[in-house]
């Protein structure tokens, strides 16, 4: 347990130092104490896990593909935080083909049934299990087809151990530039699907309850056809987000990422609606379509916010900008320097590694994060041990203890320094050319006025046939 903590300590800040931010949506569903089941989806490798088990408060047992243990290095970390290796078919065949061996005959079918047991020992001691149904981590556009491992460990948990109430909770990641640093990753929790003794269920076998879980997984997921249908959906569901947020402070200058995914959702549903709207709405639609393209189009061309429009050009105003930027400068730039310059080289050369050894999008973040953590403490180590020797071991410790958060204020005071800079541009902008922010302010207040009413009149198209309800039992109880 101390080695788990110490890794979630590391984990967490891993993962402040690359994403920007970690929004969590839902956190009510996951109840505060008795066994869980996580069931995620699994768009970023092992960075996946990281955001699940540094993100929740309760302690979360992982499980992983046993093909990683045979890293004696990854094997040692993944044992020492308690980590049940699951051996998948996939992996087999992988390894039965490249031997010319046959599948059928070399798959034992027994293989998994001491991580099975692993796994009912934790949920009936009332702890928490993360698995990912979908088996792989991918970038597809949406879901993969769902294993039944999940579903079986849930219905061996209810029939072989002393569980009265098992939650299976779903949990949608979503990444909006998974690769890349200073980028944002939302979490959302869905409504748990709740097995209990005693109970009938209509989900009695693993492909039913899978099926039941494919489509909880779905209400927290965004899934498209293809990748060009989820760019397009994405980049729309941003820059309406930006253009129906009201002017931002500084500090948190962009809509949560967790409102683009509420409106990439809503735009999935108002398309399946259009092919039955009346022509009269199926032009307005093409109009505002239209009209937000242009406004688009404008705001890249002169490098301005949609949600900067809004703001105030007073003298006033920018003055203030100035003096209190100027004063946030005096007071945190010398911290983020010292954190610039004690971390400049390690993070460098981390980066530069991970894109080196990366082969698929899942694979910078995970590099990233783990050739920093290594060649950070290794600096940090080197670092501490020079300025104690030279200085003394209290100088030495001082030393040490700034070096983590002067590390995260850099990042975050980067963050402010560039939003900053383009407020600058975008005021001196409209400063100098008033007809301009006179001309986007007019079309913003069209668009969100035909946003609201497309809303409404899409609403009041009658829906096709109605798919049958997932079988989603009532949600645990305690927040």
């Amino acid at each position: 347990m101390i080695v788990y903590r110490a890794l979630r300590i590391l984990g967490r800040l891993a993962l402040r130092w690359f994403y920007r931010d970690v929004e969590v949506v839902g956190i009510e569903q996951l109840p505060v104490r008795g066994p869980v089941l996580l069931a995620s989806n699994h768009p970023n490798a092992l960075v996946d896990a990281l955001v699940i088990a540094c993100t929740l408060r309760r302690p979360v047992t992982l499980t992983a593909k046993a093909t990683l243990l045979e890293n004696p290095i990854t094997q040692a970390l993944l044992r020492a935080v308690g980590v049940v290796p699951l051996r998948r078919v996939s992996d087999a065949v992988t390894r039965n083909g490249a031997t010319g061996q046959s599948v059928a005959t070399s798959i034992d079918p027994s293989r998994n049934d001491g991580a099975f047991a692993a796994v009912l020992d934790v949920l009936e001691g009332g702890g928490v299990v993360l698995l990912f149904p979908e088996g792989k981590s991918h970038s597809d556009p949406a879901l993969a087809p769902l294993k039944t491992g999940l579903a079986r460990i849930a219905l061996m948990a209810r029939a072989q151990r002393p569980i009265d109430s098992l939650p299976i909770i779903p949990i949608g990641l979503t990444f909006e530039r998974k690769w890349e640093p200073r980028s944002r990753v939302v979490m959302s929790i869905g409504t748990p699907i709740v097995l209990e003794r005693g109970t009938p269920n209509a989900n009695e076998d693993a492909t039913a309850l899978t099926r039941d879980i494919d489509a909880a997984l779905r209400s927290v997921t965004l899934n498209f056809p293809s990748q060009g249908d989820a760019s397009e959906v994405l980049s729309l569901s941003a820059l309406l987000a930006e253009m129906l947020d009201e002017f931002r402070p500084l500090h948190a200058p962009d809509p949560p990422l967790s409102e683009t995914v509420r409106l990439a959702q809503r735009l999935g549903a108002i398309a399946e609606r259009v092919p039955q709207a009346d022509p009269w709405l199926a032009r307005r639609i093409e109009q505002f379509r239209a009209r937000l393209s242009a406004f688009d189009e404008v705001t890249r061309q002169y490098g301005i916010s949609a949600n900067d429009v809004q703001m105030s050009t007073d003298v006033g105003g920018g003055a203030w900008f100035v003096v209190r930027e100027a004063l946030i400068a005096a007071v945190a730039g010398p911290l983020a320097l010292w954190g610039r310059v004690n971390h400049w080289l390690p993070l460098r050369l981390a980066r530069s590694l991970a894109l080196r050894r990366s082969r698929t999008p899942d694979d910078p973040a995970t590099n990233t994060i783990v050739a920093a953590l290594v060649l950070v403490l290794g600096f940090y180590a080197a670092q501490t041990a020079l300025v104690t020797w030279s200085l003394g071991w209290m100088v030495g410790l001082a030393y040490a203890v700034s070096l983590p958060p002067s590390a995260t204020w850099d990042f975050r005071y980067a963050d402010r320094r560039r939003r900053a800079s383009a407020r600058v541009r975008t005021y001196l902008r409209f400063r100098r050319e008033p007809p301009l922010q006179l001309r986007l302010l007019a079309e913003l207040t069209w668009l969100r006025s035909e946003a609201a009413a497309l809303n409404d009149a899409v609403d009041q198209i009658p829906c096709r046939a109605a798919q049958p309800p997932a079988r989603v039992r009532t949600a645990y109880g305690e927040t």
